[in-house]
């Protein structure tokens, strides 16, 4: 929008300019009014130079030395206006009296300076009726020259080719040069429409302004005056068809379709935007804008981004980097590419197949800063389908923080905060609180899992950077925690398992899950899963591998009544990728639990059996609250002391 500004400001600065040269082609009643007229209606001085050539038949026409329309007073970058010289054409019923009708104008090697200041000057503002401050007014000068003014030239046609075009913003701390700028102008009838084709080359490619001005007065005065034009760029096309005026306002309808956005936006110097598959690749956009200065509202605005519809309402403050503030409702939206591919799907990846290493470019979060409000019937995201959203995101300075306001997923719903952030490479993270999510669903389309069912609660914190899927998963970090109430394991029956060591097929009821884990370097660690079921509980704790998708966890099923309400426990080992994991009994783990007692009998009677020997041996008798250890200590200190007194007693 800011450059199509650019473009029609160019278009009536060259109007205004070129068409004051006329008077200075020879004759009494035009060479009369030459310099002063341009002064009056511009306010700004006209140098001309060199030699002046005219010819008279059949056509009246003069070429000119070099020309140079001075700029507004307070800039310092030179003439706003220069060329090595024009060549104009004027119809020959113009020596005898009437309106000055040019047949042809065309600027040649021309050079145009459009400069803005820090207090919202521009070079461009010619002032209401023509400026005064050259010192001579319209009205005077007009009365000097015959009565005659701007107001009576028509302009047939003009040309400008391979011009330079340089833009200065002050304010904003640009500048802009633009180089082999054609523009064409065709009037007519002075106070009829005037038809425009502008050709500039932001970045190498012609990108083409076509269209038509309903009247150059109003303009030239300030009013809103109609206007439609189509843009066209490698890439797509652009239309607009409403009023714009000299003070940078514009309010219509626009539309936009774009076959490829990224070679679109290259064209007009904003550089490759390259979106995400989903997000406007290509784009149909359409609506009713209002531009006012820095200010730009978008309502009712339609668009289609590849393959997703969307209605939207936008505002956005321009000085400086964009500020959008905007509401956006879709049916159902594809996002899959911002999901990645390799995330589960009902375990049809393996270890071996990893998650995707394809690039994630979220560098469109540098464009702008803003709120944006998105509510959806459903998302998909890969992994991830959630339905009934509803969203704000805050975008500041390349990064996005998200608020979910609503959001429905596996049968429950999840509410907290994610954050998007690419201000030193990617990274994301936040806090997910669920509520009523159905864990079949959700372990199916994570991690392939479907043998769990049950309604979960609970809380996850993450962090995780890096450029692709896969150095996403292999990074994260994090803590969280789980609760369920009434569930099943599908694929086992753990009574049947311990009353008859045959469970496989059937499928265990529990009446209570709980769990916590923390999470680094990709890897989920839980150490405290407790089940509990009518009379058996389980315990679980492991590693799951998130970022190699593989798991090694240890499920340990106790039958509580179990030998004389003593339990058996029969440990079951996890291992292996997420596709195809070894399901197996540790039997070293199942001695330890099992027999741990029985060892323990079997080494305290063990422990009797040695005592008792020793004592029988030596002649030991314990006497009342002495432990055998201290009757047989007692008896070698007094078979000692024996022999020590004989041996004393012999000397």
């Amino acid at each position: 929008m800011r450059l199509i500004r650019w473009i029609v400001i160019a278009v009536v600065a060259v109007v205004v300019i070129m068409a004051g040269a006329v008077f200075f082609l020879p004759g009494d009643r035009i060479a009369r009014i030459a310099a002063d007229q341009i002064r009056a209606q511009t306010g700004r001085a006209v140098t001309f130079s060199g030699e002046t050539k005219v010819t008279y038949w059949p056509v009246l026409g003069v070429t000119t030395g070099a020309v140079e329309v001075a700029n507004a007073d307070w800039s310092d970058k030179g003439p706003m206006f220069r060329a090595a010289g024009l060549k104009i054409g004027v119809e020959t019923a113009a020596l005898w009296g009437g309106a000055v009708r040019i047949t042809e104008l065309e600027a040649i090697r021309p050079e145009i300076l459009l400069e803005k200041a820090r207090d919202g000057r521009a070079n461009w503002d010619f002032g209401s009726g023509g400026g005064t401050s050259a010192g001579t007014g319209g009205s005077d000068t007009a009365a000097q020259s015959g009565g005659m003014s701007a107001r009576d030239v028509r302009l047939d046609k003009a040309r400008i080719q391979n011009a330079r075009l340089t833009i200065i913003d002050a304010g904003a701390g640009t500048r802009q040069s633009f180089q082999d700028v054609d523009i064409a102008l065709d009037w007519p009838e002075r106070s009829g429409p005037v038809a425009f084709d502008v050709t500039i080359r932001p970045a190498g490619e012609p990108v083409r302004v076509k269209g038509s001005l309903a009247a150059m007065d109003p303009l030239l005065d300030g009013k809103m005056t109609g206007v439609a034009f189509d843009l066209t760029a490698p890439g797509g096309t652009a239309r607009f068809d409403g009023q714009v005026s000299t003070a940078g306002a514009a309010q219509g309808k626009v539309s936009a379709d774009l076959g490829e956005t990224a070679k679109f936006t290259n064209a007009l110097g904003a550089g490759p935007v390259d979106l995400p598959r989903g997000l406007g690749r290509s784009a149909k956009v359409s609506g009713d804008l209002n531009y006012k200065g820095d200010s730009l509202a978008f309502s009712d605005g339609k668009a289609t981004l590849d393959m997703n519809t969307l209605a939207f309402n936008a505002n956005v403050t321009l000085a400086g980097k964009p500020y959008v503030k905007a509401n956006v409702a879709a049916g159902a939206l594809d996002l899959t590419a911002l999901g990645g591919s390799g995330g589960g799907g009902g375990g049809s990846g393996g270890a071996s197949d990893g998650w995707s290493r394809d690039p994630i470019d979220l560098s469109a979060l540098s464009a702008i800063n803003g709120e944006i409000g998105l509510t959806a019937d459903s998302i998909d995201l890969g992994g991830l389908k959630p339905t009934s959203v509803s969203t704000l995101t805050t975008i500041d300075n390349a990064r996005a923080a998200t608020a979910i306001r609503s959001l429905s997923i596996f049968g429950g719903q999840i509410g907290g905060e994610v954050v998007l952030n690419n201000r030193s490479g990617f990274s994301t993270g936040g806090t997910v609180n669920v509520a009523g999510v159905d864990l079949q669903r959700l372990l199916t389309d994570m991690a392939g899992v479907d043998r769990l069912t049950g309604s979960a609660d609970g809380q996850l914190k993450f962090l995780a950077s890096g450029n692709s899927m896969a150095a996403l998963m292999n990074s994260l970090s994090g803590s969280g925690n789980l609760k369920t109430g009434q569930g099943r394991i599908l694929g086992i029956d753990l009574d049947q398992l311990f009353r008859t060591g045959q469970g496989a097929g059937g499928t265990t009821i529990f009446d209570s899950l709980t769990a916590s884990w923390t999470i680094e370097g990709g890897n989920l660690v839980n150490r405290d899963l407790d089940m509990k079921l009518a009379s058996i509980q389980a315990r679980g704790e492991g590693r799951v591998g998130i970022g190699a998708r593989d798991i090694d966890y240890l499920f340990t099923p106790i039958s509580l009544k179990a030998r004389d309400g003593r339990g058996v426990a029969i440990p079951i080992r996890i291992k292996g990728p997420w596709a195809a994991p070894r399901i197996l009994p540790d039997l070293e783990k199942a001695i330890q639990l099992n027999l741990d007692e029985e060892k323990k009998a079997l080494e305290a009677k063990a422990r009797q059996e040695v005592e008792k020997k020793v004592t029988e041996t030596l002649g030991v008798t314990k006497q009342e609250g002495e432990s055998t250890e201290d009757a047989i200590r007692r008896k070698l200190e007094q078979e000692a002391l024996k022999g020590l007194g004989k041996l004393l007693g012999g000397n």
